[in-house]
């Protein structure tokens, strides 16, 4: 869609207050017994539900990719059910949503809207009302990690940490806890919470547990001799992004594989990040994102990365939830590839890092 669906995305981000409000208040003038069920606590969340939605499928409009609002949706849908909303209260809100599109946005961009809520709406008895576990039985490691988690669901990290401590002790690789403890754990956590069966501070305390416990590894991760110099990567998230941990694992675990890396964390100025690839020139970069709408800072990153000079010749490799809903929406960002975790990224990068040696 291109350049249309930047001015439609545009035209939706810059009304989207109005546009939230005016799908709320029509809500709830057609359904007078929301006021009942939910209150004024409930319009006001019903209001910040309409700024996601609204959010996601201006994205998913600019992206081209209908298919990141209907995943959106899919998770939306179990988020609320979980939270006493039903379904059919989603499907109204959606209806009119697509409804307000259509009277307030400029002639033509609210059929363009409309197909993309109508997608979704299409799928939306199909999805389900509750998700798998990633703490599946019979997975390696499995065993440690559902008591890993519940330790950390507890509020007990003294625990975890002496559990992994523990296990690193007794010759556990420690890329194997990575890997099949804290990477599903965190992926596990934000299940929870979607389900409403952990609290935001929960999900809080696992994520800062565990990257204190991976601090804790750092000594025993690089005190076994190993060849270096297999390459060089700088990850960081964009602008905005603030789910950091996944890039982290990243670096560390490409450092236990022998190569450099630079970890610039969260929420990274566009220029700043420039200018360390330049001063730095990397073999890689790999970027995290999330959120779904913050695929258009991958995409301006990207563009300013290739049209430099460094640009040219580095690999460029993008993670995170956003990018795992559709599946070919690295190639529309300009990245060389997509990696759903750490150790996906990692056979990625040696293998695209040895065809550059190779050519």
């Amino acid at each position: 869609m291109g350049e249309v669906g930047r001015l439609i995305s545009e035209a939706i981000e810059g009304r989207r207050d109005m546009l939230a409000k005016a799908i709320v208040d029509r809500q709830w003038k057609i359904r007078p017994d929301l006021e009942c069920r939910y209150g004024a606590v409930g319009y006001a969340r019903c209001l910040e539900d309409a700024h996601f939605h609204l959010r996601y499928l201006s994205e998913a409009i600019d992206a081209s990719e209908p298919q990141l609002f209907s995943d959106y949706i899919a998770w939306a849908k179990v988020m609320l059910a979980s939270r006493n909303v039903v379904s059919g209260d989603l499907g109204n809100h959606l209806q009119i949503l697509r409804d307000v599109l259509a009277d307030y946005l400029p002639t033509g961009m609210g059929d363009v809207a409309r197909d993309y809520v109508n997608a979704a709406l299409h799928q939306l008895p199909k999805y389900p009302l509750d998700l798998p576990p990633f703490l599946e039985d019979g997975a390696p490691l499995a065993e440690m990690a559902r008591g890993y988690l519940d330790a950390l669901l507890r509020y007990e990290r003294h625990a975890a940490t002496e559990m992994i401590l523990g296990a690193v002790d007794a010759g556990m690789p420690i890329k194997d806890i990575y890997g099949y403890v804290f990477e599903r754990c965190q992926r596990e956590i934000g299940r929870l919470w979607q389900l409403n069966a952990a609290s935001v501070a929960q999900e809080h305390y696992c994520t800062a547990s565990t990257q204190s416990i991976m601090a804790l590894l750092y000594p025993k991760m690089f005190a076994e001799k190993r060849e270096t110099n297999r390459g060089s990567l700088i990850a960081a998230c964009v602008p905005g992004e603030l789910h950091e941990i996944g890039p982290r694992m990243l670096c560390d675990q490409l450092e236990m594989e022998g190569w450099r890396t630079i970890y610039l964390g969260a929420n990274v100025p566009i220029g700043a990040l420039v200018e360390t690839l330049k001063e730095q020139k990397p073999d890689a970069l790999a970027i995290s994102a999330a959120m779904t709408y913050h695929i258009k800072a991958v995409r301006q990153l990207i563009g300013v990365i290739r049209s430099s000079d460094i640009g040219q010749s580095m690999t460029i490799v993008v993670g995170g939830y956003a990018f795992r809903a559709a599946e070919n929406l690295w190639r529309d960002v300009g990245a060389d590839g997509f990696a759903k975790d750490a150790l996906e990224a990692i056979e990625l990068l040696k293998g695209r890092h040895r065809w550059a040696h190779q050519h």
